[in-house]
């Protein structure tokens, strides 16, 4: 048995450690709750048709099921919160109505690599993500929008964000503090994009159970920095 410690970051070794809570035990654990992210992308991703047919009057109410019960099974219900509190069904179809059928198609047919510095039409993918990211502060209502709750929806029907809550951001700042790369807009997207570049990470290939989609990069980076914060900086791995 050899340990090796992390003085610096190592994306693999923390998205295996993350991947094995998603694993499927028949006998211990055959419905593991991180699952939740891949029902949902695989409904977004595995559906033919144009974007509107998400949210058509077959569809419409369950998309915003889907959409609902990922963000309850990841904590955006729990407790005192405001979507506990201040939404139901209706508010979720509004959500994926603005998404669906306004400027989200166009952002979510972009990818991580439309982000990187130098991509061509930067600004323009920059500003469009900011307009995606308005949708939600202009819903109705008397949720407030977070940068965790917008980036967790992100997350996941585009997969190319990372979602920001605690350990995220606890990993991200452990390893990379005064970045920018702890809000959700086009300009920390491109940051992050950066980071990616210019650390050389080596993110390996992993595909959804079900569709074999790729996980994307967002996701991927979302897996890590998640990991690293949940287990703390110090943490030594076991190979």
């Amino acid at each position: 048995m050899q340990k090796i410690s992390e003085p610096e970051f190592n994306p693999r070794l923390y998205i295996e450690s993350y991947y094995s809570a998603l694993e499927i035990d028949k006998d211990n654990n055959p419905f593991p709750r991180l699952m939740a992210w891949e029902f949902l992308y695989e409904y977004i991703w595995g559906k033919e048709g144009p974007w509107s047919s998400l949210t058509d009057s077959t569809n419409l109410d369950t998309t915003a099921l889907h959409v609902g019960f990922y963000l309850a099974n990841w904590g955006m219900f729990r407790g005192r919160s405001e979507l506990l509190r201040n939404s139901n069904l209706d508010l979720m179809k509004e959500l994926v109505m603005r998404l669906f059928q306004g400027r989200g198609p166009e952002l979510f047919d972009l990818s991580a690599k439309d982000f990187i510095p130098g991509a061509p039409n930067l600004e323009h993918n920059q500003a469009l993500l900011d307009e995606v990211v308005q949708i939600f502060h202009d819903m109705p209502g008397n949720v407030s929008w977070t940068d965790t709750l917008i980036s967790k929806i992100l997350l996941g029907v585009w997969g190319e964000f990372p979602a920001l809550d605690r350990y995220y951001k606890l990993g991200i700042r452990s390893f990379y503090p005064h970045r920018g790369l702890t809000e959700v807009s086009g300009r920390s997207l491109t940051s992050l994009m950066e980071l990616v570049k210019t650390e050389k990470f080596d993110l390996p290939t992993i595909e959804t159970k079900n569709l074999r989609l790729a996980y994307p990069k967002g996701r991927l980076l979302d897996m890590a920095f998640f990991q690293a914060g949940l287990r703390g900086k110090g943490h030594a791995f076991t190979l």
